[in-house]
């Protein structure tokens, strides 16, 4: 099967909707990348139709990634939409082909371009960081042209893709290990924080946190070093994808379209009484509260828990059932994020909590 046309936001015609191929070179191989994606199945599916599937993207050579493009009659704005860039946060994938559907490009102003799954090799595992060199691929932005692969992949996207952009919006959720609330961030540095925060409150999560500063590696972090007004999303994901979530980043993405005054789908519009709990911190999970000791987790408190400092939020028991931990609130704040998966790994994160604005 012959693959699109490789993507060249140049290259996309006036009035044109269409799928493109996003190819970066890949020398090194998927490896037994197969072999782990059936491990990590269900087993149903054979090794070799696992294998066919991939090289339906992997040529041997060259990593190829759909990219959905729509330009419309008139000039206007391009938004730029990524989602997978964690292999296993799928709410936005969804949302992408949703509103691509819906697109007319006669009713456009402006260019829509949507990645929807940006690190494929982490995809096909359904884990969160890039096998092929076990990088995290929102930590390496700006990325390099003679990195690794994850590197590389993300200088491609910034180049080829993200700096195009007058709008971006990155679509994760908590992947398959966590649950979190549903929410739309930005960041309240520079030029474009005004405008986040505008297009923040118009997306309509309920949730809206606010960030004094976005941390080096992420899209965002790219994308804010070029002034672009960013926003990204998170969700409840622990690898199930709820049909609220993706009805929420489905609206939201309809109504950034009408904020930016390039169309106006149907389902756009703020829910009914429409006010978001609006919080505040770093949202920076990399110093999130973190285990000590590693066995089995389990929580005592759900996420949008109101915690004071020492509150119990969970245990950790040893193989033998012995409690060999016990996770506190280290300050007083929302309970964010909260491990969903028992199974935990000493230094591995157990909760995040955020402010009240």
């Amino acid at each position: 099967m012959s693959r699109p046309p490789e993507f060249d936001i140049d290259a996309i015609g006036r009035e044109a909707k269409e799928i493109r191929s996003f190819s970066v070179d890949l020398p090194e191989g998927l490896g037994d990348l197969a072999r782990q994606s059936f491990l990590a199945s269900s087993g149903f599916c054979p090794e070799d139709r696992i294998a066919a599937e991939m090289a339906l993207q992997f040529d041997g050579q060259t990593l190829s990634m759909p990219v959905l493009t729509v330009r419309g009659r008139r000039d206007g704005p391009t938004l730029v939409v990524t989602a997978g860039v964690h292999g296993d946060e799928y709410e936005g994938m969804e949302a992408i082909y949703r509103t691509y559907e819906a697109l007319d490009p006669a009713r456009l102003q402006g260019t829509f371009v949507a990645v929807p799954i940006v690190t494929l090799t982490a995809f096909w595992l359904g884990i969160r960081c890039n096998p092929v060199d076990s990088l995290n691929m929102a930590r390496v932005f700006p990325g390099s042209a003679d990195g690794s692969f994850s590197q590389r992949l993300a200088r491609a996207v910034l180049q080829r893709v993200l700096r195009h952009a007058s709008f971006y919006i990155d679509l994760h959720s908590s992947g398959r290990n966590y649950h979190m609330l549903t929410l739309c961030g930005y960041s309240m540095l520079g030029k474009q924080a005004a405008v986040a925060r505008e297009a923040a409150l118009a997306f309509g999560a309920p949730v809206v946190w606010a960030h004094p500063n976005t941390s080096p590696g992420r899209t965002l972090s790219a994308t804010l070093e070029l002034g672009i007004p960013s926003l990204y999303t998170e969700a409840y994901g622990a690898g199930h994808v709820r049909p609220e979530d993706v009805d929420c980043y489905t609206q939201g993405l309809a109504n950034l379209l009408k904020f930016l005054d390039m169309t106006e789908l149907e389902g756009a519009g703020l829910p009914a009484g429409y006010q978001p709990w609006l919080l505040g911190g770093s949202g920076d999970m990399d110093v999130a509260i973190k285990c000590r000791q590693g066995g089995l987790f389990f929580a005592s408190l759900q996420i949008g828990a109101r915690v004071r400092r020492g509150d119990l939020l969970g245990i950790i028991r040893s193989l033998d059932g012995r409690v060999v931990e016990e996770i506190t609130a280290p300050a007083e704040g929302v309970l964010m994020l909260m491990r969903a998966t028992p199974r935990i790994y000493p230094g591995e994160n157990v909760a995040a909590l955020a402010s009240e604005a």
